[in-house]
């Protein structure tokens, strides 16, 4: 999955976040966001919520792509609304009659499908490499079936096999880690590394906020969903100050964000 040119014209940096340590917790933290808003504007009204957040989602995306270069606020605002929405279609898909197994299976298609155009058409998947219009729209394809993809399997491993908020959230926590190190030991490239953790981060992250947000009758925390996702939107608030600052020092001393954290990219 090497990087090469592409026909498009090309856009002078890559659109997207780099991949630190900083965009990992930065990506963990909006699946609990994801998860917990959802959940608590399902609870409002379900035909609203879906039909503002789709709103939201499309003008917030047209912005981010007609946008010349990265902007980190701009860039997280999106993954946000596309965690949010991305949740709500697939509770949707479920709420209709659609077994949870039925719809995850159809995820993985639809993902996997995407990932095929995608490669047929730039002969690369490179998350550092998004640096053009085409690109950047199946980047964002990608994105929001992985929060589809992430919601159905998460629910199906905490409700429908009956593992629960804690063992669901331990197997996706002990699934993020375990199976890219596999990998990783293994040699298999980065490209291919990055985007099966970018899929696990999801599964993990809602069954988090579930188990935080939940009452604790139901085997959670009892946090409630309003109140979580008011806390991790704080505490992402905080980490994109954090990573706006990095950047910025970044470009004055001219080096890249993993040079500073002493880190390797995915």
């Amino acid at each position: 999955m090497d990087s090469v040119p592409s026909k498009n014209k090309p856009l002078q940096l890559s659109k997207v976040a780099q991949v630190t340590v900083i965009f990992w917790l930065l990506k963990i933290i909006s699946t609990t966001i994801g998860e917990s808003s959802s959940d608590f504007m399902y609870s409002i009204s379900p035909v609203l919520s879906i039909g503002a957040i789709f709103l939201l989602l499309i003008t917030s995306l047209f912005i981010q792509i007609t946008h010349k270069r990265f902007v980190s606020w701009m860039y997280w605002s999106v993954i946000i609304l596309v965690a949010i929405f991305g949740t709500m279609f697939a509770d949707a898909i479920h709420f209709i009659g659609v077994p949870l197994i039925v719809s995850t299976g159809c995820f993985v298609f639809l993902l996997m499908s995407i990932f095929y155009i995608w490669y047929r058409n730039e002969k690369t998947l490179d998350p550092h490499c998004i640096n053009t219009t085409k690109r950047e729209i199946f980047y964002w394809l990608v994105i929001l079936f992985t929060f589809c993809l992430g919601t159905s399997s998460g629910d199906f491993v905490a409700h429908s096999l009956h593992l629960g908020y804690v063992q669901a959230t331990i197997f996706f926590g002990l699934a993020m880690i375990f199976i890219p190190s596999i990998l990783y030991v293994f040699r298999i490239d980065n490209i291919t590394l990055f985007w099966i953790t970018y899929i696990l981060t999801r599964p993990f992250g809602a069954s988090a906020a579930d188990l935080i947000a939940k009452p604790k009758s139901l085997g959670g925390f009892g946090l409630g969903d309003g109140t979580t996702s008011l806390i991790f939107l704080g505490v992402m608030f905080v980490f994109v100050f954090v990573f706006v600052l990095i950047l910025n020092f970044s470009s004055k001393e001219h080096k890249s964000v993993d040079e500073i954290l002493n880190i390797e990219e995915l």
